[in-house]
């Protein structure tokens, strides 16, 4: 069942409860969806996700209706209800049911489910309203030790409706945006780092550190960067055919560093757009590399030797840049913006930013400072030998489409040294 279907489904279900009906909507999510994919694999996952749905049929009463939205996410329809403790009841009753396992063949399989509930007529008397609502006590039920929430009235909520990002981006309702990485010496650009960029209708323009924090948490992110990645080696092929040598940044979250499948994704990817792999740097953090060391080193020579760019991303910022430095195999070094911001007025930036990038090159890393937002400050970074930039001032980040269809004129403008 899709977002619209369940939209006409639950109105229904308002309308036949009239104005003085309380029906509850329950949002629910089994967790650890990584951990039991990389042990059970996705033919095991389905086995998992049909086994859960019958334990939540049997849980709900039998006038309760249960839909699955996904392979490990259900909403649940409950009528006729006396108040919303009753709704509360309902999800207590879920929780409990799933500190047992589930049975799958011959093995016994530990999970837990994550459970959001809104009523109405008080979270919402319409179904767009009342999912909303569920949907915004889902970001709430993630942060809880109970991973159970029934939505606030009138509490401003953290996160963005967990079923409209869903929705987004199996929709494919996200936008690539690009930021020009100038090259210091030419003063040219010579690459783009991709950025996901989402326009909700209700929603306006949800800024990145929104929806991408929810991304991570939900297991929606395996998803937010699968899209990413064909999105942007589409716009770099596109790119490449006004500027054969662009290059292009994708960056990947610690959520999915680690992911099974994840080199041959990408493979599969650059052939369908017909790209080299040369022409594609990934930018992994610290987080991303300290979760699993031993999978990090491994996964980044797999893709060094399969001829991908590795960038090491917000350079300096964490407790063992340095150990990382000597351990894990990468072509480029991303000096963070907190660096760059005070170049020109802190007297100790200077020799900081100086000290990286003879670091970096004695270990034959091209080094790109990010942050850049004035010319004083690419002027030095281009005196202390810096290779590439990227920021404000040189360019902010526009749609992939505006990007390519003016990558002549930037270059010329750019090379000028205007921002």
């Amino acid at each position: 069942m899709n977002r619209t279907q369940l939209v006409e489904t639950l109105d229904s279900v308002l309308s036949a409860a009239g104005p003085d009906g309380v029906t509850g909507v329950m949002l629910m999510r089994l967790q650890r969806i990584r951990e039991l994919l990389q042990v059970y694999g996705y033919g095991g996952g389905d086995a998992i996700g049909d086994e859960a749905h019958t334990r939540l049929r049997g849980l709900l009463r039998p006038c309760d209706r249960l839909y699955r939205l996904g392979e490990f996410e259900f909403v649940a329809l409950l009528p006729g209800l006396h108040d919303g403790n009753h709704a509360l009841l309902a999800g207590n009753r879920v929780r409990r049911g799933f500190q047992a396992p589930l049975r799958v063949g011959d093995t016994e399989v530990m999970t837990s489910v994550i459970t959001a509930i809104a009523v109405a007529p008080e979270h919402g008397c319409t179904a767009t309203a009342l999912l909303r609502s569920a949907e915004y006590a889902f970001g709430r039920a993630m942060r809880s030790p109970d991973a159970m929430a029934v939505h606030m009235a009138g509490g401003e909520p953290a996160l963005v409706p967990y079923g409209r990002l869903r929705e987004a981006i199996t929709g494919n309702r996200l936008e690539a945006w690009l930021q020009p990485i100038l090259d210091l010496r030419t003063r040219r650009v010579s690459a783009a780092e991709s950025l996901s960029r989402w326009h909700d209708p209700e929603l306006g323009q949800v800024p990145p550190d929104r929806f991408i924090p929810m991304a991570e948490r939900t297991g929606l992110i395996s998803e937010l960067t699968w899209w990413s990645i064909n999105a942007s080696l589409r716009q770099l092929a596109s790119a490449r055919r006004r500027k054969p040598a662009l290059g292009i940044s994708i960056n990947l979250s610690p959520r999915v560093f680690g992911e099974p499948g994840l080199v041959e994704h990408l493979d599969s990817t650059l052939q369908v757009w017909g790209v080299e792999p040369e022409g594609v740097t990934l930018e992994v953090t610290e987080t991303a590399l300290m979760e699993d060391p031993a999978l990090s080193e491994r996964l980044l020579r797999r893709l060094c030797d399969a001829g991908f760019g590795v960038a090491f991303d917000d350079f300096g910022t964490g407790y063992s840049s340095l150990a990382y430095l000597k351990r894990f195999p990468a072509t480029e070094l991303k000096i963070d913006r907190s660096f760059i911001q005070d170049l020109p007025r802190d007297p100790r930036s200077l020799p900081l930013v100086q000290a990286i990038i003879d670091l970096a090159h004695r270990l034959e890393l091209t080094v790109v400072a990010e942050g850049v937002e004035d010319a004083e400050t690419l002027e030095l970074l281009a005196a202390t030998g810096c290779d590439h930039a990227q920021g404000f001032f040189i360019q902010r980040p526009q749609p992939a489409e505006e990007f390519v269809r003016g990558l002549g004129a930037t270059a010329g403008r750019l090379a000028a040294g205007g921002g």
